[in-house]
């Protein structure tokens, strides 16, 4: 039974059903295949979901041989020793930590460590120092109840806004009887109901949640979004594509040249300044005070990035939306609008009413996604708004939380037991490490970096499910395998948010 739940934690489809039910695949029977092998993906001929058969001539797995156990038993004989080079260097000879119950163990082991301790501090584990010398996972790590609180009054402050305007008795469909006819709404009218509801809901709550990240900055931030919006909506259609491209590219340019746009420089093109003191030559005016009130990220400019891609696609699915000719609609291809595949999600258009500013400013700066992504289609982002995915299940998202919450505590474990974060920002005297050591020294720092990038895209995803969107996960491979990919595509955008936060950056930092 432990096994078996192990196996189900661990599966594929867990992490995200992109990985086994296929693009264009109805999910709703595609997933209930995946329960008979959640590790593996599903066949797929001509669009539909084919059942599995056995294969002939393939031959039976090996995992209970003779031969596999072997490998078990040297893998777990070299990842030991793997642990214990990082061991040995941070807290002493391994054998005499488990020998000893003194809390003084790392003052009297490796050689190097008072070279590096200064950069220890105290640990939640008894007789530990935690390793929290990283500037860009200190500043997620130290937020984290704050974050926690956050993503635990969201969906309840949404559920009673729904319960107070009794969304249950017009945003879903019920039958009233053999004769399939429905009580109140029609499918669609239902549908859409359901987002008008969640937009309603969103669009303040995403106000606020901007306004306290950002302070009076919330107001370039909408200024941008409303000048791209008469931008995709006022100019000719053929020209939205390259003023899309020239906008963004444009914007992000600016926004780094413009240092976040200071409203004391604006407003001192306008505005007499003042001297601050009879004795200093330095002056002010309104604009310090606007910039004073810059929330809990005052450097907006830095996460805006991600902010921009869903400009992007909000203004070239409008784009693509108003092509006559275009054969990817519901009522052409006979879709059920609660069941489409995933790349039906992305290709068929939302509906010209959807691209209003009103639904623009909500998927622009939905509030899970805001800060790190992953990112959405806005076709994609309608479509789930108006139909909750199927891929969204009360024990799915139950094991991806308890996957997160294992993968944190890996994270707080490591760097409570191994200081090679620590020992590369101290420089010590490298001579001091064999050859094995270094090696293993620089792959954990590389486990360390694949982590600190993995909370934060996780948890925000996390956030995402627990509020019915389903955004697809960003993090897949791990470093060593693969997943320097995904660091390379993403891993400065961690650097924004952290350095946004306003840790002050310590001596020996690393730069991103």
């Amino acid at each position: 039974m432990a096994l078996r739940y192990i196996r189900q934690l661990y599966s594929l489809d867990t992490l995200d059903t992109r990985f086994v039910v296929p693009a264009n695949a109805p999910p709703k029977e595609a997933l209930e295949l995946a329960n008979l092998d959640p590790a593996q993906p599903l066949p797929v001929r001509n669009g539909q979901v084919k059942s599995r058969e056995p294969i002939e001539g393939v031959q039976p797995s090996r995992w209970n041989t003779l031969e596999f156990k072997i490998y078990g038993v040297l893998i777990t004989i070299v990842v030991f020793f793997m642990f214990k080079s990082v061991l040995d260097v941070s807290i002493g000879q391994i054998w005499t930590l488990l020998a000893t119950t003194s809390t003084n163990v790392d003052a009297e082991s490796h050689p190097n460590y008072s070279k590096f301790s200064h950069l220890l501090e105290d640990g939640w584990i008894p007789g530990r120092k935690v390793d929290n010398s990283d500037l860009q996972y200190s500043s997620f790590r130290s937020n984290i109840p704050y974050l926690f609180l956050v993503v635990l009054l969201h969906p309840l402050l949404r559920k009673l806004y729904d319960g107070f305007w009794r969304a249950d008795t017009y945003t879903q469909v019920r039958s009233s009887g053999p004769s399939g006819l429905t009580m109140g709404l029609s499918p669609s009218a239902a549908a859409d109901a359901r987002m008008n509801q969640r937009i309603s809901f969103d669009v303040p709550f995403t106000a606020i949640f901007i306004v306290a990240l950002h302070g009076f900055s919330a107001f370039k931030i909408v200024g941008i979004l409303y000048l791209n919006y008469c931008l995709t909506t006022k100019l000719p259609r053929s020209y939205v594509p390259a003023a899309t491209w020239i906008f963004g590219v444009g914007i992000l340019f600016a926004n780094e040249f413009g240092k976040g746009y200071p409203y004391a420089s604006i407003l001192g093109i306008f505005l007499p300044s003042s001297p601050v003191s009879e004795k200093e030559s330095l002056t002010t005016n309104f604009g310090h005070t606007l910039d004073s009130f810059g929330g809990l990220i005052p450097r907006w400019e830095v996460l805006f990035n991600f902010t921009v891609l869903r400009i992007i696609s909000f203004n070239m699915d409008r784009y693509w939306s108003q092509n006559a000719k275009a054969a990817d609609s519901l009522e052409k291809k006979q879709l059920d609008p609660s069941n489409l595949s995933e790349r039906d999600r992305v290709a068929i258009p939302a509906k010209q009413t959807d691209f209003t500013f009103r639904n623009y400013f909500a998927y622009t700066l939905y509030s899970p996604l805001y800060l790190t992504g992953p990112i959405l289609t806005f076709n994609d982002y309608t479509s789930q708004l108006r139909h909750r995915p199927l891929s969204i299940t009360p024990r799915r998202t139950a094991l991806y939380a308890l996957r997160f919450t294992i993968c944190l505590l890996t994270m707080e474990v490591m760097i409570h037991f191994m200081y090679m974060v620590a020992i590369f920002h101290a420089r010590p005297n490298f001579s001091l490490y064999t050859p094995a050591q270094l090696s293993m020294l620089g792959f954990f720092n590389l486990k360390h970096i694949w982590l600190k990038l993995l909370l934060p895209w996780r948890f925000f995803r996390l956030w995402a499910l627990l509020d019915g969107i389903d955004p697809p996960e960003n993090m897949v491979s791990l470093w060593g395998w693969g997943g320097g990919r995904d660091y390379a595509a993403d891993g400065c955008e961690l650097g924004g948010l952290c350095t946004g936060l306003g840790r002050p950056e310590r001596a020996g930092g690393w730069d991103f």
